[in-house]
């Protein structure tokens, strides 16, 4: 994201009478940061485009975020009708973000997506997200605290989630691949907005389930965390363990490693996800001693439980409340195991409901400097 904003400086300072950029003269187009795509009641697309916007002053040239609105009967002819409201020809190579509403997602994505698989300039990296508000459009409409544009801002946040373990980066390769492919279904970060101050800041919320193309639901962010050790996205985050008396111990993920194996034994399929991970000690809100020897072991075996019901819990969830293979357990099958695969491709949707998957956690606390042991206080 600083690559993009660092273009736009470099872009600001090309004498237009002169320079190009990618053989384009710059005050001819406009270059999209991010783009929202909402329904109209007409059934038409309602596109919202960021877009830099370079302004020439006595103090030199600045830039700033505007937004243009545009319809169409698709993506492409509401960016093309973009350019009968005064707006230059819009630019896709360095779009960011792409942010569909509920309704739109629930419609179906193929017909959207269509627009990045055959336009040469949006980039198949593009992340998706979905507005969990009315329109996708007000997302964009929100005080960015840290940019001048709300797709950096978004990128930013996503930067940071994800080293929680809180949040997946979805580029649209990464979901058509998931839309088109075997045994496997599409997710989305999804976005909502809060007020701090009386401003509108948007931020993620969890994660958005499809089936086939189809929006279908909504998890939250602890559910995405828990989704995030199966998919073996997890980057870091604070793994909180309840030790009893309400009281809590925060260990911090160092690093984390996910082997996924499907099985088939005597025509009964199943699924083993073993876990590795590193761990420190980065909060003690215990009265008890876990400096020994055998309060580290009943630390470490009261998270792997607590981790593992988390984790089984997420897929129990999915199973029961969505049916819908977000975990690619199925593709699993596909690769490891094709000729069971083929078998049951045909009735994977019923399958996969009630399919037996078993997490096995593995944590190794690591020395930390810190005190295993409650701090007391003096006479």
């Amino acid at each position: 994201m600083k690559r993009l904003l660092l273009l736009l400086y470099v872009i600001m300072f090309i004498p237009s009478t002169t320079a190009c950029w990618d053989s384009r003269e710059v005050d001819k187009f406009a270059i999209v940061t991010g783009m929202a795509v909402d329904k109209t009641e007409q059934g038409k697309y309602l596109v919202t485009f960021e877009v830099a916007d370079f302004i020439q002053s006595s103090e030199g040239q600045t830039i700033k975020s505007i937004l243009i609105e545009s319809e169409g009967e698709s993506i492409f002819e509401a960016a093309r009708n973009a350019l009968n409201i005064n707006a230059p020809r819009l630019y896709f190579g360095h779009t960011t973000v792409a942010i569909f509403s509920k309704a739109v997602a629930r419609e179906g994505m193929l017909k959207v997506l269509d627009f990045f698989l055959r336009d040469a300039e949006p980039r198949l990296s593009i992340d998706l997200f979905i507005s969990e508000e009315e329109t996708a459009g007000e997302i964009l409409r929100t005080k960015p605290l840290t940019s001048e544009f709300v797709a950096v801002e978004i990128t930013d946040i996503m930067d940071e989630q994800k080293n929680l373990s809180k949040a997946l980066a979805v580029p649209a390769y990464k979901f058509i691949n998931a839309m088109t492919g075997e045994g496997i279904s599409g997710i989305m970060t999804s976005l909502r907005i809060t007020e701090n101050n009386g401003e509108k800041n948007v931020k993620t919320s969890g994660t958005a389930v499809f089936k086939n193309d189809r929006l279908i639901g909504f998890i939250n962010e602890e559910d995405t965390f828990a989704l995030s050790f199966i998919l073996d996205e997890v980057k870091g985050g604070v793994l909180v363990v309840d030790v009893g008396n309400e009281e809590k111990m925060s260990l911090d993920i160092v690093n984390n490693i996910t082997d996924v194996k499907p099985a088939s034994e005597n025509g009964e399929l199943s699924v083993k996800v073993k876990l590795k991970l590193k761990v420190a000690l980065i909060e003690h809100n215990s009265a008890r001693n876990f400096n020994n020897k055998e309060g580290r072991e009943a630390l470490v075996k009261m998270a792997r439980e607590q981790l593992k019901n988390r984790i089984e819990g997420i897929v129990k969830k999915i199973q029961n409340d969505f049916g819908a293979d977000i975990f690619g357990f199925g593709d699993l099958f596909y690769r490891d195991l094709p000729k069971v695969w083929k078998e049951v491709r045909k009735e994977w949707d019923d399958i996969f409901k009630n399919l037996k998957v078993t997490v096995e956690p593995e944590i190794k606390l690591t020395h930390t400097g810190l005190l295993l042991e409650p701090i007391e206080i003096g006479d």
